[in-house]
């Protein structure tokens, strides 16, 4: 009978503890729109997020009194191309409504033409004073080769500086950009780099933007949200913008 006890207590005990676990998971994972994720909020680097349409529909008058000090967000434009997010338009205009600087950036699908990627950017795009530069942002390997995507990136980099009058930004794995970039993209070009490392910077790549983590919970937008740290000061962030509409 003892030994039926302490089995049925050290069960009980147990489910408890994984119990508390889910739990915790589940809060973690589906946590509310009113939750945020105090650890990320304050930093020395001016701190903001990117968007496109998995966040859905955004509540701004929500976001702004969210504790992050967000100053900037970039938000995905165009895909390929011929791909548009489909809450570009209305992001692109709250962003600048409620105050953040905001930047546009075109994802790149490496086996497709990099001058018609740029065409649907630049045709898709309205980018004006105040607005970051553009960006490109790589992720994927073409089936057509290492140099093949070198030679498309750099393409679509070149028609962008031709058109805008500014060096473009690439957005990129820290992985990927070391293996399938590093060396080709010329170091003119500012680099905002993912690695998923927290608030441990990385180091050996020249970066303006750092996207420390996926995992920023921010009052107005359902799930969570890229975390990005500028490496500057606001005079610094103000010289990634473009200076006219010209």
């Amino acid at each position: 009978m003892k030994a039926r006890k302490k089995f049925l207590i050290k069960n009980l005990f147990i489910g408890l503890f994984i119990g508390g676990i889910l739990a915790l998971f589940i809060n973690f994972m589906f946590a509310d729109d009113n939750r945020e994720s105090y650890l990320f909020g304050h930093s020395k680097y001016i701190f903001g997020i990117d968007i496109s349409h998995y966040q859905g529909k955004i509540n701004w008058n929500k976001l702004q009194k969210s504790h992050h000090p967000i100053k900037y967000i970039f938000i995905r434009s165009t895909m390929g191309d011929d791909g548009i997010d489909s809450r570009f338009k209305k992001n692109w205009k709250n962003a600048k409504k409620h105050g953040y600087i905001r930047g546009a950036y075109h994802y790149y699908r490496p086996n497709e033409n990099s001058t018609k990627q740029f065409k649907n950017f630049s045709k898709n795009t309205v980018l004006e004073k105040g607005d970051f530069i553009p960006i490109l942002d790589v992720e994927e390997p073409s089936k057509f080769g290492k140099k093949n995507l070198q030679a498309g990136v750099l393409n679509w980099l070149k028609l962008a500086e031709a058109k805008y009058g500014v060096k473009p930004m690439i957005y990129s794995g820290r992985t990927f950009y070391e293996n399938q970039l590093k060396g080709v993209i010329d170091k003119s070009y500012p680099i905002w780099i993912a690695s998923y490392s927290g608030k441990k910077k990385v180091k050996h790549i020249n970066w303006k933007f750092h996207q420390f983590t996926e995992r920023v919970k921010v009052k107005g937008i359902r799930g969570r949200v890229d975390g990005n740290d500028f490496q500057g000061n606001l005079s610094d962030l103000g010289k990634m913008c473009i200076s006219s509409n010209d």
